[in-house]
C-alpha cells in the first residue's frame, strides 16, 4: 500500500469505513490502489486513492467523487457498478485517502490483452459492448473522456465492461473547457487538443482507436515523440483506413471503424446511440454480441 501506512492499518480502516472484509491487495497505479474483498457475501473491488498534500488534494477528491457519482447514475450491464459512496479516511501522520466499493469484475484489462492482433469476432464484441456502455453514458449527457485499454475490462465470458470515469464530464452540469483536456496519450481524439471541446463524438473516436489497436497492434495516430507533435498529428492527419492493415475483416466492421476514426467530428457517429443503431442494422455480423442476444 504505502511505506507510510502498514497494510494492517489500511485494511482495518477500510473494514471500519466500508464494511468490507477479506481484503487482498491487487494493484497499485500512482496514488490509486485496488483491493479485492467482500461486501457482505459478494466479491467486490475496493479502490483507495491517497490525497496529496496541498491544493491538489481538492482536485483528487473531486475526481473520486465524480467517478462514483457517474457510476451511481448509470444503469448498464456494460458499465461497472458502484456499491458504496466515497468515504474519506484519515490514517494519521498527515496521510489521508478516499475509498469506495465497486462490483468485482473477473478477467483482465484490455491493456494486458494486446500482445497479438485480435480476430474479427473479438473486436466486434468489443465495439458492440463498449458502444452499449457509451450509449448509457451519452444518454445522460456524460462523456467518458478517457476510453483507454486500462479502463476497459475483458471478462471471462468474453464480454467487455467500461470502468473508471474519473475524468468524465457531465455536459449539463459543467462548462469544462479551456487549455487542459485529460486523457491517455494514444487514445485521445482531435478534440483533446488543448483548447478543444470534448463531446460524445470524442468517445466514439477513442473507441475507433481501441478497435484499430486491437486488430493491428498499432495506433491510428502515432502518439510517440513530443506532445506538441502528437497534438499536431491529431489536428492534421487522417487515420489510415483499417483495411490497409487488416483486409480480412468484414465490410461492416471495416466501415464502422473507419467512420469512428474520421478526423472531422461531424463525419463520425455523433454518440453511442447512433453507433448502436448502425450496429443493429448489421445483425448478421454484430447481433450475437448485444446484451439481449
Amino acid at each position: 500500500m504505502s511505506t507510510q501506512i502498514p497494510l494492517g492499518e489500511v485494511t482495518a480502516a477500510l473494514a471500519s469505513s466500508l464494511s468490507v472484509t477479506a481484503l487482498e491487495p491487487l494493484t497499485q497505479g500512482g496514488q490509486k490502489y485496488v483491493f479485492k474483498g467482500k461486501l457482505e457475501s459478494a466479491e467486490a473491488a475496493v479502490k483507495v486513492v491517497l490525497l496529496p498534500d496541498g491544493p491538489d488534494s481538492v482536485y483528487v477528491l473531486e475526481r473520486a467523487q465524480r467517478e462514483v457519482e457517474v457510476l451511481a447514475t448509470i444503469d448498464s450491464p456494460r458499465v461497472v457498478r458502484v456499491l458504496s459512496e466515497v468515504v474519506e479516511i484519515d490514517f494519521g501522520s498527515g496521510v489521508q485517502a478516499v475509498a469506495w466499493v465497486e462490483e468485482w469484475l473477473d478477467g483482465s484489462d484490455v491493456s494486458k490483452n494486446l500482445a497479438q492482433p485480435w480476430d474479427y469476432a473479438r473486436c466486434a464484441r468489443l465495439v458492440v459492448n463498449i458502444g452499449e456502455a457509451l450509449s448509457a453514458f451519452h444518454e445522460l449527457e456524460v462523456v467518458h473522456r478517457d476510453l483507454s485499454p486500462a479502463n476497459v475490462r475483458e471478462l471471462s465470458d468474453g464480454s467487455f465492461s467500461l470502468m473508471d470515469p474519473g475524468l468524465a464530464r457531465h455536459l449539463a452540469k459543467t462548462a469544462l473547457t479551456g487549455l487542459f483536456q485529460p486523457g491517455t496519450p494514444g487514445h485521445r481524439s482531435p478534440e483533446h487538443v488543448p483548447g478543444g471541446d470534448i463531446q460524445p463524438v470524442s468517445d466514439i473516436f477513442a473507441l475507433g482507436i481501441l478497435a484499430f489497436l486491437a486488430l493491428t497492434g498499432a495506433h491510428p495516430i502515432d502518439p510517440s515523440g513530443a506532445e506538441d507533435d502528437y497534438y499536431r498529428r491529431l489536428r492534421e492527419y487522417d487515420s489510415p483506413r483499417i483495411e490497409t492493415l487488416r483486409p480480412d475483416i468484414p465490410a461492416s466492421l471495416r466501415d464502422v471503424i473507419n467512420r469512428c476514426l474520421q478526423r472531422q467530428p461531424a463525419r463520425r457517429f455523433l454518440d453511442g446511440q447512433e453507433l448502436i443503431e448502425e450496429l443493429q442494422g448489421h445483425k448478421q455480423d454484430f447481433g450475437p454480441y448485444f446484451i439481449d442476444a
